[in-house]
């Protein structure tokens, strides 16, 4: 770090804190994005002028302020579960932190760039594996920003993280340096060239995007929201639909899809777990669904479960054909834990206090697309819209439109719905796809391949929309870079986190005696 710590422990803290607050505001609700592009300076500043605590702590607390703002909702399932959630995600906060201190080592570009190299690696790396989250990427927090938005088409959501993360170090930059009554020209200077590079880089996105315009055929298609159950709580989970509650349902399908049916869509899709029970195992169930694909004379897709000779149960999507005809199914293979299933539940016995599910869901084998005739579908199932390798899984098996069929109802009026709506924009935009998202409680949505919302049906509002869109052309890939980008900010993180350690070290021995006098010329005496 260099110099005297000039920040107590207590003030790293408060700062690290107004961080994590200032980002998680930064999403809905309220959605004050612009917040994201100084958010994270409070956070910066504490870490270099702070000491070697005050940067760890400061910035556990940083990030669980962040989580716990930002997700809630959690305290829906029990504030235990709410805290030690974010008591867990806040480990990325710390890692980013210490990386940041550990690199104030180097100049001062060197020391921005590691920075936003390093919050990109987290935050690709925490969405890993099959705990992975990636809720609370920076880049998700910029939807109202249409014209930033083609950035994600050339290098994913994380190439905008970048971008916000590269201009708050270049303002912390500044900050530090009038803090340390240095001048300010230099990290001025360097602040302006950093806003002109992001400003080149969204030029470029948006000239780019400008030519992928899709070119393939017109068709209509239809999301059908009934808002059924209205607001779930965590307790119905193993709490059966009654008789009557399953006939009101689909009375309300049956009628919002004929309404559908008015506007001749190629494709009608229904949220999860609008089905029941599993159709094949329930002809009630079974003859609904395909009445109602004869009543909109359309594909249709609906999600429900599916229950295998093994006994085994998924989370599924079905894809009737116009005939009434059940032609395929997916069944879902990115599943929640906690949520769906329960790791390690034998040595959890403590798990039952609070509201999981009794039996786990099985996950399906590989992510597929569905051929709704001439419209390849690539079905992503709730949870799964937050992983953008597997949309750029189903773009890279032909998908020419993707849909997230959901149900959010579990999250009542909180903000959980919005962020996860906020979240499809971008698979749409890095995807050059169109994205149908229907969701049974809200929000559904269709969504552009430039992210713009053309329909979206509010919370717990029972509607139907329509829209024409264009399909990708066969052969159409997503963005240049896509995962690969993100992989180069894993790889550039350590490689920053090496540096300072191949520094050479300064000498700490004593100064040579400066000679007081000039040397005599050999041979002459000194004076007396």
């Amino acid at each position: 770090m260099g110099g005297t710590n000039r920040l107590r422990l207590r003030g790293a803290l408060i700062l690290c804190g107004l961080s994590g607050a200032l980002l998680a505001l930064a999403f809905p609700r309220p959605g004050w994005w612009p917040l994201a592009w100084v958010g994270l300076v409070p956070w910066l500043v504490a870490v270099r002028l702070g000491s070697g605590w005050g940067a760890l702590l400061g910035s556990w607390l940083g990030g669980f302020v962040f989580f716990g703002v930002l997700c809630y909702w959690l305290a829906l399932f029990g504030v235990s579960v709410w805290f030690f959630a974010c008591l867990v995600l806040a480990i990325a906060g710390v890692v980013w932190g210490a990386g940041v201190r550990w690199m104030g080592k180097l100049g001062a570009l060197a020391r921005i760039i590691g920075a936003a190299a390093l919050w990109c690696g987290v935050e690709w790396v925490r969405g890993l594996g099959a705990f992975g989250f990636t809720w609370g990427w920076l880049g998700y927090s910029q939807t109202p920003a249409l014209w930033l938005l083609p950035v994600a088409r050339m290098a994913g959501a994380i190439g905008i993280s970048l971008l916000i993360v590269l201009v708050n170090a270049s303002i912390a930059e500044a900050v530090v340096s009038i803090a340390g009554r240095e001048p300010a020209a230099r990290p001025a200077g360097r602040l302006v060239a950093v806003c002109g590079f992001a400003a080149l880089v969204v030029f470029g996105a948006g000239k780019l995007a400008a030519r992928q315009r899709l070119t393939g055929p017109p068709v209509t298609v239809a999301v059908v929201q009934g808002s059924a159950s209205g607001p779930l709580r965590a307790a119905d989970v193993n709490v059966p639909l009654s008789a009557q509650e399953r006939a009101e349902t689909r009375r309300i399908y049956t009628e919002l899809t004929a309404e559908a049916a008015r506007a001749r869509p190629v494709l009608v899709v229904w949220p999860e777990s609008v089905l029941t029970s599993d159709p094949d195992a329930d002809p009630v169930v079974a003859e609904w669904v395909a009445r109602a694909a004869r009543l909109a004379h359309a594909w249709l897709i609906a999600g429900g479960p599916y229950v295998d000779r093994r006994g085994r149960q998924f989370n599924s999507a079905y894809l009737y054909a116009a005939s009434g005809n059940q032609v395929a199914r997916y069944d879902k293979v990115q599943l929640v834990p906690f949520g769906e299933y329960v790791p390690w539940r034998s040595r959890l016995p403590f798990i039952e206090r609070y509201h999981v599910r009794d039996a786990d869901f099985a996950a399906g084998a590989v992510h597929r697309v569905l051929q709704a005739g001439i419209v390849a579908v690539g079905p992503m199932i709730c949870f799964e819209s937050i992983f953008p390798q597997i949309s750029s899984n189903l773009t890279a098996r032909g998908a020419q439109v993707l849909a997230i069929i959901t149900n959010d109802a579990w999250f009542g009026h909180t903000a959980a719905a919005a962020q996860h709506r906020q979240i499809a924009v971008l698979r749409a935009v890095e995807t050059n796809r169109w994205v149908v998202r229907a969701a049974s409680g809200g929000i559904s949505s269709i969504i552009s391949p430039e992210g713009r919302v053309v329909a979206e049906a509010g919370l717990f509002e029972r509607k139907v929309l329509s829209h024409e869109i264009r399909l990708a052309p066969a052969g159409a890939r997503p963005g240049p870079l896509g995962s690969a980008f993100a992989w180069l900010m894993v790889f550039l993180s350590v490689a920053f986190l090496i540096a300072p350690a191949a520094l050479p070290r300064r000498r700490q021995g004593p100064r040579a005696a400066r000679p007081s006098a000039r040397p005599r010329p050999p041979g002459r005496a000194a004076p007396r």
